[in-house]
C-alpha cells in the first residue's frame, strides 16, 4: 500500500502537476489522520470494555465478600445480646439472698456476660481494589460512598471494641479473679471443667458489694455501645449488598 501511494506521488511530480499533488498530499494526511484517530478509537473502546469488565468482577467479589461479613456480623449480633440480658439479668439479682441465689447458675450467667470477642469481617476484596487505585473504576457513586463509610466505620467499632476490652481485661476479670471461682466460670466457657472448684464461695457477697455493680454496669455499657457499632455497620453492609446484587 505503502509503495502504490509512493509511485502515485513520483507520477505527479514528474508530470509538474502540482495542484493535483497538493490534493493527493492533503488526501494522504487526512488518510493518515483517519488511520490514527480510528487506532486511537479502537483502544478507547478496548480500554472501556476492560474497565467494564474488571468493574463487573470487583462487583461480584464485593458482593460475595460482604454477604459473608452479614452472616458473621448477624451470628455476633446475636451473641452480643445475649451477653447483654445476662448483665441485665445479673444486675437485677443485687442484694438478692443466698436461697434466692441458689435458684439461678450464677457462674453460668457470669461466664455469659464476660465471653466477648471482636467482630473481624473478611476485607480481601475491598484492600485489594482500594490498594490498586481501582475504586474509581466503580461507575456508581453510591457504592463508592457506601465502601468509604464502611472503612470509616470499622475504625469507630475498633474504638468501641478497645473499650470493651479494657473495660473487661482490666476491670471485671481481675475482680473476679479474686472475689469468685474462675474455675467455676470457665466450666461453661472454653475449658467446661467437668467438677467444680473445691473452694467455697458465696455469691451472696457478690451481690452485695456496690463494685461488683459498678463492673456489671461497666461491662454492660461497653457491650450495649460496641452492638451499636455493630448495628451502624450491619446497615452499611446491607447497603453494600443491595448495590452489588444487579
Amino acid at each position: 500500500m505503502i509503495k502504490f501511494f509512493r509511485h502515485i506521488r513520483q507520477r505527479l511530480v514528474s508530470e509538474n502537476k502540482f495542484s493535483k499533488y497538493l490534493l493527493y498530499a492533503i488526501g494522504e494526511i487526512l488518510l493518515v489522520m483517519i488511520g490514527i484517530l480510528l487506532a486511537f478509537q479502537v483502544n478507547t473502546w478496548k480500554e472501556q470494555h476492560d474497565n467494564s469488565s474488571l468493574e463487573k468482577i470487583m462487583i461480584n467479589n464485593l458482593n460475595a465478600e460482604f454477604k459473608k461479613n452479614l452472616n458473621k456480623l448477624e451470628d455476633s449480633r446475636i451473641q452480643y445480646q445475649e451477653t447483654d440480658k445476662s448483665i441485665r439479668l445479673l444486675m437485677s439479682f443485687m442484694k438478692f439472698s443466698s436461697d434466692e441465689l441458689k435458684i439461678t447458675n450464677i457462674d453460668s450467667l457470669i461466664a455469659k456476660a464476660i465471653d466477648v470477642y471482636d467482630y473481624s469481617p473478611t476485607q480481601n476484596s475491598l484492600t485489594e481494589i482500594l490498594a490498586s487505585g481501582n475504586l474509581k473504576l466503580i461507575k456508581k457513586d453510591s457504592l463508592k460512598t457506601m465502601l468509604l463509610d464502611w472503612s470509616a466505620e470499622l475504625n469507630e467499632k475498633e474504638e468501641s471494641w478497645q473499650t470493651l476490652d479494657d473495660f473487661n481485661q482490666s476491670l471485671v476479670l481481675p475482680y473476679l479473679t479474686k472475689k469468685a471461682s474462675m474455675r467455676n466460670i470457665d466450666k461453661y466457657s472454653l475449658m467446661k471443667w467437668e467438677e467444680k472448684s473445691k473452694f467455697e464461695i458465696n455469691h451472696e457477697d457478690l451481690f452485695n458489694d456496690v463494685e461488683f455493680e459498678n463492673h456489671l454496669d461497666n461491662l454492660g455499657w461497653g457491650v450495649v455501645n460496641y452492638d451499636m457499632s455493630l448495628e451502624r455497620l450491619q446497615i452499611i453492609v446491607e447497603k453494600i449488598i443491595s448495590l452489588t446484587n444487579d
